[in-house]
């Protein structure tokens, strides 16, 4: 025992030794690296022996610099350089496809395809075909097994996602500007020649239940479905996106292929590029899209609005309520407005909506949010291609389901009052600082440029739109509440709706 104390003892003392001795050599080490690294390293900022003096004398830790203190060789703050307006480009290729792209930018590129079609134009037969193919999106296609498909995207460094709505399917993508063509060339082929085998349906049949059971959970997002389903009576954009447990269980590759064959045509296909160079999307539209054959499906169903009452159970405790009343279409004249009333009721949660100095102005929270048995209330503003919803909605405590319904229409009922120009100044002010905080965003670009083509065949820029929403007056506001609130409402309740109130006395609450 005593040996072996001994040599733990002079293996110790070695140990030290042998660090003491390596440290001033490592210290060596690492100045000759430093000064190695700061040879082939040279400051830019340097261009005189006046600089090398300022950062040599500068050099030390922590630094002591000033925010306010301009760098030698460093432009001024005030001094910037204007950003270039963004140049937007759109061709229609000879059979019908149309390409818009934007400059951007940055070294990153957003790409997407829209196929104008959703489950507005579904039949009893093909229902659930769109919110099917959301999820055979990037999976396995005719040439590519679901790994080689993901494997080549993670290779690109690819970010893709897809979506599906009432009334157009969407692939996006992401990616280094470089790579935008071998991107563009895996999503045109997801979304063009997906797999419709058994098995592939089967892992899509899954998601799909997935996808109703979460929505099920989802009290604001089920109202939303109960909403449209009551305002178009099930009809065109009353059309559920999500499709039914019964027609998933019954879904084949077949209904699917039917679905696209007979409602994708050239005509219905816009390709969007921010980032990317619009010869370069040409040419790589052209390769992939160039031989699509010409068709002429039938065009949708013009949207009819019809209004009512649609109430359906969930789980208890809380009840989300909807009321809304007929909106306008993406081309409306009053479509700027209603987007300035939304932003004037505004809204949000309980968790937001106190505490002195958030600016928190708008009606919503001042007049409904205010009462704590109101959980989230929001305005509600959602325009398609030929008709759109306006009103408000909310979540409560399924017993104060009554003043939270009252709280609600009186907030409606108020927009035929006149406003003061203070109230129309400020969320004139808040449209516009939504709209050009969210175009910061390549993505939300991407998207904007695909549906205003798809809804208006060209592109309006964000400060044509903002020129036009600090052109309304409170006439034009008020001119569009009177018109929104002469239409019929719509009441959806989903949760534990026991409490609320019966559909004749909501319409006599707006009346008032």
């Amino acid at each position: 025992r005593r040996s072996s104390r001994l040599d733990i003892m002079l293996r110790l003392t070695k140990t030290r030794a042998l660090a003491a001795c390596s440290r001033p050599l490592a210290s060596k080490v690492a100045v000759r690296c430093l000064s190695k690294s700061s040879v082939e390293h040279a400051n830019p900022n340097i261009r005189s022996s006046s600089d090398q003096l300022w950062y040599q004398f500068h050099n030390f830790w922590p630094v002591q610099v000033p925010l306010s203190m301009q760098m030698p060789g460093t432009p001024r703050a005030e001094e910037g350089v204007e950003a270039a307006e963004p140049v937007t480009q759109l061709t229609t290729l000879p059979n019908g496809v149309r390409v818009i792209t934007e400059s951007s930018w940055g070294v990153g590129a957003s790409m997407a395809i829209f196929f104008g079609t959703g489950s507005r134009v579904e039949t009893q037969v093909t229902h659930g075909s769109s919110h099917f193919l959301q999820h055979l999106a990037f999976k396995a296609s005719v040439d590519k097994s679901h790994f080689m498909m993901t494997r080549e995207i993670e290779m690109l460094g690819g970010h893709v996602a897809a979506g599906a709505g009432r009334d157009c399917i969407m692939y996006a993508g992401e990616c280094l500007s470089a790579d935008a063509p071998a991107l563009f060339e895996l999503m045109a082929e997801s979304a063009l020649k997906p797999r419709l085998e058994k098995l592939d349906v089967d892992n899509a049949r899954a998601l799909v239940f997935n996808d109703h059971q979460n929505q099920m959970k989802n009290g604001a997002g089920a109202v939303q479905e109960v909403l449209h389903a009551v305002a178009y009576q099930g009809q065109t954009l009353g059309a559920s996106v999500m499709c039914d447990p019964h027609a998933a269980e019954m879904m084949q590759g077949s209904t699917i292929d039917k679905f696209l064959q007979e409602t994708v045509s050239p005509s219905r296909v816009i390709v969007v590029g921010v980032g990317v160079e619009h010869a370069r999307m040409l040419e790589t539209v052209e390769k992939v899209f160039g031989e699509m054959a010409s068709s002429s499906p039938a065009e949708p169903e013009l949207a009819t609005y019809y209004g009512g009452d649609m109430r359906m159970q969930g789980e208890p405790g809380q009840a989300h309520i909807a009321i809304a009343l007929e909106g306008v279409a993406c081309d409306d004249k009053d479509m700027l407005a209603l987007a300035t009333l939304q932003s004037m009721l505004g809204g949000g949660d309980q968790f937001s909506a106190g505490g002195p100095g958030k600016g928190l102005t708008s009606r919503i929270f001042r007049n409904v949010l205010s009462n704590p048995e109101v959980l989230t209330a929001n305005c509600i503003n959602v325009s398609y291609k030929d008709s759109g919803l306006f009103g408000v909605q909310a979540t409560c405590d399924s017993q104060y389901a009554d003043k939270t319904v009252k709280l609600l229409t009186q907030e409606l009922s108020r927009l035929r009052k006149p406003f003061t120009e203070e109230e129309v100044s400020r969320a004139k002010n808040m449209t516009r600082s939504s709209l050009f905080l969210n175009l910061e965003t390549k993505g939300i670009v991407c998207e904007d440029l695909g549906r205003q083509v798809l809804f208006y065949g060209k592109r309006r820029s964000g400060k044509e739109i903002a020129d036009q929403i600090n052109a309304l007056t409170a006439a034009d506001l008020s001119k569009a509440a009177q018109r929104v609130l002469a239409t019929t409402p719509s009441v959806a309740a989903y949760g534990d709706t026991g409490f609320v109130p019966q559909y004749d006395e909501i319409a006599a609450m707006l009346q008032k």
